[in-house]
This record gives structure tokens, C-alpha cells and sequence, in this order.
């Protein structure tokens, strides 16, 4: 591992939200949602109007943004896949660098298939993740997947012992996350922390105080929603039981992504007042979108090549890089390359050469845009 720079080494925070869409969030320009957390945090940062999930399904996801490496160079399927231990990840490299590495969340890189917890052919959200697959992460929280909001076990490091995390998922572990950052305030060594929840994922369910909201609630829809665009006919228009339900299922998806929001300004709270704001990175992604509608598709699917299904949130907040505060960065971008990204917000580089590109130099001004490469284009770069 190679270290560059200087100065006082940084915190890294990431937030990784399942399945919410970019266009989703208030300052992606949603008419109706209210994230005024996650908007001031894109105010005081760096927000990224073109991200895009390579593959968007959770799994290939976690991969590439666990190793930095093609989902299609290990053959990962679209889920049901383990992650080798002899893969080197992210946490290593930040290990190596000295730092203190915490995951707390959903993991999903240990084969689960995503049935539902009281399916008869699996317990989903009991699946004990052995040391061995936590890809090394020095304190784990964690948990393969639970697909419940409100009935959620984690297992902390080695401890086979499913705990459960007793109120809705988006609380609690970001209640997990803050009680252990509490418990290192003072230490010298520098932390890299992944915090990793299910919501806005399905199935959709949000605490009554967010839902209540949502009721009944006039929304505006996007011109694309439930029309077909091409077969069996152009322009059919989905039957209107199938669009309320819809409509009713988008209002619980807002509702989710409320708490979410809620929750961000909780933790933006904590570092301000723990005095770790000043020294912490916080960066606020998705693994992927959902169609939710759009193109006909009624279902909350994802792994379509549509805007809704690929395009994710990034929002980095630098507090080294107050004179970039509100800069949006419209180049396009991959999940390949966040690996190297957070590596080099922190200053290293990956001990092995990745398919990936550090943005950071366009993140501090160094460079005007992103040099053109053959899986993203640019017209800044044509």
C-alpha cells in the first residue's frame, strides 16, 4: 500500500442506501420527496449528476465496490454468489494503511438468494457471516440480508448469536454505528466505516410517522410512468387498479427514503457535535435504482438499461475541499470506480492495478473532466 499526500489522514463514512434511484432524492430534482439532509450534505459537498451502476443488482454491485474489480471478470452472477476470501478488498487496503475499518449493515457477498425471512426454504436474515467472508473488515456488525425493515438480526464479529436489532433497520444501525464511532472518540487511528442499509429496498415498509405522511398524497409522475414504450403496443396504458397500486407502493418508497433522510441529518448531527466533522468524508451512494413504474414496468424491478434502474446518488462531502462545496460533476462514471475514489480520498492507492479511475483530481479542480474511456463517455472529452 502506498500512501500519498500529507497532513492529518482522514475519516471515511460511507453510507450505501439498496435500490434508491437518483432522481429519488430532492436535490436530484424530485418533485415531491423532502430530503433536506441529504440535500444540505450535496450543498456542502460534491454531488455527481451522472453515476451509474455497472450492474444494477445488489450482489455484482457489493462486488465491484468491495474488490474495484468487473463483476464479469469473477463470473458473478445477478445474486447467489460468495465472495472468495482470497479476493483482496477494500477493507484490506485500508487495514494496511493503518486505519480502523468498521461494516455495519447488509453485506450480501455470502450467497444469500434474497427470500424473504419467513419463507419455508430459508431464514434469510439469520445467515451467520463467517469471519473468514466479512472481507476483513476489523469490526463487523453485519448481516447477509434480512429483506424485513422491522425484523432484523445482526452478528457482531465472530459471534455466531443472531441479534436482533429490535426497531425499524434504518434506525437501528445507524444508531450501531454512531454507539461504536462514540466508543472511539479520542483514538488516534483514523476510521474507515461502511454502513450499509436494506431501505428504500423492498419490500416497502417505513415507520408509521413517515407513512403517515404519505397518505392519500397527490404526487407528480413522470411522463414515462406505466406506458409502454414498445411491445405489444406503444402507448398502452396499464390497467388503473394496477396503476394505483403502483402509485400507492411509490408513496411508501418516499416514505423510506423520509427516514433515510432523517437518519443522515441524525448522523450529520453526531459529527458535528463529537467534533469529528471536521476530519470525516462522508459519502452517501447506492448500490442501484428501480424502475418503480417507469417503462411500463410495474413491478419495483431493477437490472433494466434505463435511467431509473442504473442511475445512483453519489454525494461526497469533503471538508478539506470547502471551495468545491455545491460543485456537481456531470461526467459519467461506473461503479469500478469507487474503489479507487475512496481510496484516494484518503490519500492511497491500490497496491494492484484496477480497471477503475480515481475522480478525486476532478473532485479537488485538478482536472477539468474525466478523460474518455471505452465503458463511459464524455461529450466534455469528445
Amino acid at each position: 500500500m502506498q500512501q500519498v499526500g500529507s497532513s492529518e489522514r482522514p475519516n471515511l463514512l460511507i453510507i450505501l442506501s439498496d435500490q434508491l434511484r437518483r432522481d429519488a432524492l430532492g436535490i436530484y430534482g424530485d418533485p415531491n420527496v423532502s430530503t433536506p439532509n441529504i440535500d444540505r450534505l450535496a450543498s456542502q459537498g460534491v454531488r455527481f449528476g451522472n453515476a451509474c451502476s455497472t450492474y444494477p443488482i445488489c450482489v455484482p454491485t457489493r462486488f465491484s465496490m468491495m474488490t474495484g474489480e468487473y463483476a464479469h471478470s469473477r463470473f458473478v452472477p445477478a445474486i447467489e454468489w460468495r465472495l472468495s476470501p482470497a479476493e483482496r478488498t477494500l477493507a484490506d487496503e485500508f487495514n494496511e494503511a493503518g486505519y480502523h475499518t468498521m461494516y455495519c449493515g447488509k453485506w450480501h457477498l455470502f450467497g444469500g438468494h434474497g427470500l424473504l425471512p419467513n419463507h419455508p426454504a430459508r431464514k434469510a436474515n439469520l445467515t451467520w457471516v463467517p469471519p473468514e467472508y466479512q472481507g476483513r473488515w476489523k469490526k463487523w456488525l453485519g448481516f447477509e440480508l434480512a429483506n424485513n425493515p422491522f425484523d432484523t438480526y445482526y452478528f457482531e464479529d465472530a459471534d455466531p448469536t443472531p441479534r436482533p436489532l429490535g426497531k425499524y433497520q434504518t434506525d437501528g444501525l445507524f444508531e450501531l454505528t454512531i454507539d461504536h464511532l462514540k466508543g472511539r472518540l479520542g483514538a488516534e487511528q483514523p476510521f474507515c466505516c461502511l454502513l450499509s442499509v436494506e431501505p428504500p429496498h423492498f419490500p416497502l415498509a417505513a415507520p408509521e410517522a413517515f407513512i403517515s405522511r404519505w397518505e392519500g398524497r397527490e404526487i407528480e409522475l413522470p411522463a414515462n410512468f406505466l406506458y409502454r414504450d414498445e411491445y405489444p403496443a406503444p402507448g398502452q396504458k396499464l390497467a388503473e387498479k394496477d396503476r394505483e397500486e403502483a402509485i400507492r407502493k411509490r408513496r411508501i418508497y418516499y416514505a423510506m427514503i423520509e427516514n433515510l433522510d432523517w437518519n443522515v441529518g441524525r448522523m450529520l448531527t453526531f459529527l458535528e457535535e463529537s467534533g469529528l466533522a471536521h476530519n470525516t468524508i462522508v459519502i452517501l451512494l447506492s448500490d442501484h435504482g428501480q424502475m418503480y413504474g417507469a417503462h411500463y414496468e410495474a413491478s419495483l424491478d431493477k437490472q433494466h438499461p434505463f435511467e431509473e434502474s442504473i442511475g445512483i446518488p453519489l454525494i461526497v462531502r469533503d471538508p478539506r475541499l470547502k471551495n468545491r462545496s455545491g460543485m456537481i460533476v456531470e461526467d459519467p462514471l461506473c461503479t469500478e470506480d469507487l474503489y479507487p475514489t475512496f481510496l484516494g480520498l484518503a490519500g492511497l492507492e491500490s497496491r494492484a492495478e484496477k480497471p477503475g479511475m480515481d475522480i478525486t483530481p476532478v473532485m479537488r479542480g485538478e482536472l477539468a473532466a474525466l478523460p474518455a474511456r471505452g465503458y463511459c463517455w464524455s461529450s466534455s472529452t469528445n
